[in-house]
């Protein structure tokens, strides 16, 4: 990765010197600003759109990712009947039969999972092994590992929204710079209140960009809170069917 780096820089520097010494080749700031003067507008345009499409899909992930959480709290709150019950009896000890083994208090928890698949408490139990079964002190502590593991894996999810709030207010940025460098162009030809509203209209990409990102962030922090919250309430139902 150095040595390419290193021969992109080589490459450019040699290219530099042997463009000014003929002319061949030769790129200025000038012949740049010439080339992409018509285009200035659309550019703005362009980004403008962008700005709102990123906004629109932002919207619609988060609603997505509000839905998944309100299932999974309405889940936890209303179905899984089967796996408390299998839990709450998990420890107890029968006369007859004696204490259960590791073995078979793990076939119970799978046989539960399989029945009702679309359980949270099942994607909990999955991680978990038949060490983790030896004494009820030990279930508890693998539970709360496992549950704090699957909140940090679906919290990794939410790292789209903090690319979202760097890459808004960046295109933002960049809007304002073509609108500003449209402006310069307009200097000297066009009245004051002409570049005054040149100006407003170049400093719009800038404000809905970090508007943007405004929203990406509330998003993601308030979705994050409801994770935790979700792994609190989890792992004090589980303790409380172990008690």
């Amino acid at each position: 990765m150095k040595k390419s780096l290193v021969a992109v820089f080589v490459g450019v520097m040699l290219w530099f010197a042997l463009s000014n010494a003929t002319g061949v080749g030769k790129v200025t700031i000038y012949t740049v600003s010439d080339f992409i003067a018509p285009f200035y507008v659309q550019l703005g345009d362009i980004i403008l759109y962008l700005l709102f499409g990123t906004l629109i899909y932002t919207t619609g992930i988060f609603i997505y990712h509000l839905h998944s959480c309100a299932q999974s709290r309405k889940s936890l709150n209303g179905k899984s009947d089967s796996i408390r019950n299998v839990v709450k009896s998990l420890f107890r000890i029968d006369p007859e039969a004696g204490e259960p083994r590791e073995a078979a208090r793990a076939d119970r928890l799978w046989e539960s999972v399989k029945t009702e698949k679309g359980s949270p408490y099942g994607e909990v139990f999955h991680g978990l092994s038949d060490e983790d079964l030896k004494s009820k002190q030990d279930f508890v502590h693998a539970l709360e590992v496992r549950v704090g593991d699957i909140t940090a894996q679906k919290k990794q999810i939410l790292s789209f929204y903090s690319y979202i709030s760097i890459t808004a207010p960046t295109l933002g940025f960049l809007g304002t710079a073509v609108g500003m460098v449209a402006i310069f162009d307009d200097v000297g030809v066009a009245g004051a209140e002409q570049l005054a509203a040149d100006l407003k209209i170049a400093l719009i990409t800038t404000v809905v960009g970090l508007g943007i990102r405004f929203v990406a962030l509330f998003c993601k922090t308030f979705l994050e809170s409801m994770q935790d919250d979700l792994s609190i309430v989890m792992v004090n139902e589980l303790k409380e069917m172990l008690a």
